[in-house]
């Protein structure tokens, strides 16, 4: 019945306990006495209590507790809290639910449900026994029901906004009750009646809130209520800051914020985490953050700066996420929300360097090593991924925030310069190895599309990973075709493995099997390590990871082939014969070196998933079902010798004796090679005939015109997207061979340069690790650009390009460059009318 509390985790023991109802008695005997020869009892509901006994005891208790601990190193410190108990409390303990069930997902308030009443046991101390120690045998009289404020009044009253009803609360609380009381909450949920008041406004606020502020901060224990939780675990930290930042009310903020409202409140509960599955809202969990993920920028700018506590750019969530974190993971790439978002962004990078210039935001890194610019690669925030990546501010005093600046203009051509620093793969973790390697959103491949990154993969891909690219072809080629003579001239005769011969012919064999194995063990290494490394889901797997699974299958295959060759079974010629299938198969994979062919690998890879899958399902469910009935209905009585009629019948039925060769005979029927004469003399002919024919009419009619309408509306489907997934493969492709360079190669091969892009905030030369994009930009007529140079065009680069190549080479390098710029920008005619995904963006 009570209300002491400990702040440990274990519960009390006995020791404790008589320590706790010792101190109560001892020190109530000495309240008793000095109110006896001072003022006297007064009624019970009057009792003025000038040294309040609760404080006294928690202060003993925690003294006590403290000289305990003091002697068992093991035993954590531990604070208590006192409740003072009456009739009053027990007869609010007693009540019980009615049906003893609650939700697991009690709503935060409402007017339909009420409040639980189920109050987990607690321990306290009552005023009851007053009239004992007492010792003159009076008794305290009760007080008038009228007086009484329980947990459901007082409910009640804040809902209504009855401040009226209300106006004997302090009173009632000088018994030495507290609004933090365990009587006074929902015990499911933890909700006070200052969080039940929030969630009751009219007209933006509650008359009953300052009356409830007031009646704490006289009853001492202000900053409590204030700041009191919800305490389930769907809503779990949600104080009535974060209410009123959600009700979007500027006054209660502030009001809050005056009763000393905790600004790094976390609410943590299950409702405000990120789900898959069920409603939710996460908003990074402070105040702050949902301040900035609501766009209120009134309450951002007051949190930030009020005369009481400002709230923390810097402060992280229980993910590690800041409010620029939090942004990123609201952002759900529709135009309104990108406005939003972005608009909200800037502005907190822009207060960031006002109230420290030197806070680096963006650079803070959450429990998973992801910056905003990284999580928002990672999750597929595109629009905002986009905006980061291109954001230029022409203000000069936060102009060192910017990531794009703008080199020259000439008309509508610019030359911009891009800061990689996060994005190149020179550093650790970057932004493009996000997005290929560690991203399994289903739009990724649309942010590899995106500048720079687009000309940054291809700058590398024309400068070391084509080449390179090339040659793994070329030796792929090779190894394959070593592989196929190899296969072709295996000895027909004996028993594995074969004696050498000594012949040329068997030397040469036997050195391309071993030039075979090497590669197979060589293949098998190489995806070993892919799959150590990059640690796939499926989805990404299904995207550019398809010809992956296919290059182990083959090396595993070949391996066991070699296996099964030395052990002696003839049988290492149909797994010899598998792998090589799987080889030749996998040539398909160097069709992303073109894009032609890599668009046309695409939609092989997307039709067979999206829809060979589904049909074989079902076919296949068609075919066994089929079969089983007709090998039922074949099946008969074994045939008496002499007699040539039921003989007939046994031969004719012969074709459907077994479910094999049944499903086989279906299956010519599927493809049109079926044939219906020799069913002549069955048993029941003509239920046989309409099974048959029942099964062509579902399968080589309905489901092989249902295959070729579904492939037909897959590659419409996805023939806009099917460049982007193509250009997707070739990043990784490109990733990959850059992981294998030496550091050295690296560096000389790195696409960006040093550049001297302003002045950071402390008057040092701002320097990046800057990319070049030249970009036809329309829309930039009237606008007042910030240029870097005067003069248009890199005439550092036409000086080094004069001084080491001969006359004549500009003009081929110019034309070879528009030439790839054509067949980068040519539409798939064939495929589709729709504009590219380089040409939406």
């Amino acid at each position: 019945m009570g209300g002491i509390s400990g702040g440990g985790e274990r519960g009390i023991s006995h020791r404790e306990l008589s320590l706790v109802l010792g101190a109560s008695k001892v020190i109530l005997e000495q309240e008793v006495q000095l109110r006896r020869q001072n003022k006297g009892i007064s009624s019970r509901c009057g009792l003025l209590l000038y040294l309040d006994p609760s404080r006294h005891i928690a202060a003993f208790l925690e003294d006590t507790m403290s000289h305990s601990d003091s002697e068992d190193s093991d035993s954590p410190k531990r604070g208590f809290s006192l409740e003072v108990h009456d009739k009053d409390t027990l007869a609010a303990f007693s009540k019980g639910d009615k049906d003893g069930k609650r939700e697991k997902k009690p709503p935060m308030d409402s007017s339909i449900q009420k409040e639980s009443d189920n109050f987990r046991p607690t321990i306290g101390f009552s005023l009851d026994f007053l009239p004992a120690v007492q010792g003159n045998g009076a008794k305290i009289p009760d007080c008038d029901p009228k007086d009484v404020y329980t947990r459901d009044r007082i409910f009640n009253a804040v809902a209504k906004g009855d401040v009226e009803d209300l106006a004997g609360l302090q009173n009632y609380l000088r018994n030495g009750k507290l609004l933090t009381n365990t009587e006074f909450k929902d015990p499911d949920t933890g909700k006070t009646c200052l969080l039940k008041a929030m969630w009751n406004l009219e007209n933006g606020m509650n008359k009953t809130i300052p009356v409830l502020l007031d009646a704490a901060r006289k009853t001492g224990n202000l900053k409590e209520l204030v700041n009191a939780a919800y305490t389930n675990d769907y809503y779990r930290g949600q104080t009535a800051l974060h209410i009123a930042i959600e009700k979007r009310n500027f006054d209660l903020v502030k009001l809050l914020m005056e009763n000393k409202a905790d600004v790094d409140a976390k609410a943590n509960g299950v409702f405000f985490q990120k789900k898959r599955k069920g409603v939710s809202f996460y908003f990074g969990e402070l105040p702050l953050s949902l301040a900035a993920c609501t766009n209120q920028t009134n309450i951002v700018n007051y949190l930030l700066n009020n005369p009481y506590r400002n709230a923390e750019l810097k402060t992280p969530d229980s993910h590690g996420n800041t409010v620029l974190h939090a942004l990123v993971v609201v952002a759900d790439d529709t135009e309104e929300n990108t406005e939003i978002i972005t608009k909200m962004y800037d502005d907190i990078l822009k207060k960031s360097v006002k109230i420290n210039p030197q806070l680096k935001l963006e650079e803070i890194a959450n429990h998973e090593g992801l910056t905003p610019l990284k999580l928002a690669a990672k999750t597929g925030k595109t629009e905002l991924f986009k905006h980061i990546l291109r954001r230029e501010m022409t203000e000069p005093e936060f102009r060192h925030l910017s990531r794009k600046f703008t080199e020259w203009t000439y008309g509508p051509v610019h030359t911009s310069l891009y800061d990689m620093s996060s994005v190149d793969t020179y550093e650790h973790d970057s932004v493009l190895e996000t997005i290929v390697f560690r991203s399994s959103a289903c739009n990724r491949h649309n942010m590899v599309v995106l500048e720079p990154i687009n000309h940054l993969l291809q700058e590398k891909w024309d400068s070391f990973a084509g080449k390179i690219f090339y040659l793994k072809f070329l030796l792929y080629i090779v190894y394959l075709i070593i592989f196929t003579v190899t296969a072709y001239n295996r000895p027909l005769t004996g028993q594995p493995p074969y004696p050498l011969e000594g012949t040329t012919k068997d030397n040469a064999r036997v050195l391309g099997e071993v030039i075979v194995i090497l590669g197979g063990i060589y293949i098998l290494l190489c995806q070993v390590v892919y799959f150590w490394k990059r640690r796939p889901s499926l989805q990404i797997l299904m995207i550019d990871g398809y010809f992956e699974v296919l290059f182990l299958l083959h090396a595993v295959i070949l391996l066991c082939s070699f296996v099964v060759y030395f052990a002696g079974s003839e049988t290492y010629v149909a797994l010899m014969v598998f792998a090589l299938v799987i080889g030749w198969v996998n040539t398909l994979y160097y069709t992303r070196g073109f894009q032609q062919t890599g668009i046309y690998s695409v939609m092989i890879q997307k039709t067979i998933l999206r829809d060979m899958l589904r049909f074989l399902f079902v076919y296949l469910v068609f075919l066994f079902g089929f079969a089983a009935a007709l090998v039922t209905l074949v099946g008969e009585a074994p045939v008496e010798p002499g007699n040539s009629t039921e003989a007939g019948k046994s031969e004719a039925g012969s074709s459907y004796s077994g479910l094999y060769v049944t499903i086989l005979e279906l299956f010519k029927f599927t493809i049109g090679m079926g044939d219906l004469e020799f069913n002549e003399n069955l048993k029941f002919k003509h239920f046989f005939m309409f099974l048959l024919i029942l099964y062509v009419v579902l399968t080589y009619i309905l489901l092989l015109n249902m295959l070729i309408a579904l492939m037909s509306e897959t590659v419409n489907k996805i023939s806009s997207e099917s460049k982007s997934i193509w250009k997707l493969q070739r990043a990784a492709t490109i990733l990959d061979i850059e992981r294998f360079l030496p550091r050295l190669l690296r560096k000389r091969w790195r696409s960006c340069h040093l550049l001297t892009v302003g002045t950071t905030p402390d008057g040092k030369p701002d320097e990046r690790w800057c990319f070049r994009v030249e970009e036809m930009m329309w829309g930039s007529f009237g606008k007042n650009l910030s240029n870097l140079n005067e003069e248009p065009g890199d005439k550092e680069k036409v000086k080094l390009t004069s001084s080491k190549h001969p006359k004549g080479w500009s003009q081929w390098v110019t034309r070879a460059q528009e030439k790839a710029k054509e067949e980068e920008q040519a539409p798939l005619n064939s495929v589709s009318t729709s504009p590219t995904d380089v040409e939406k963006v």
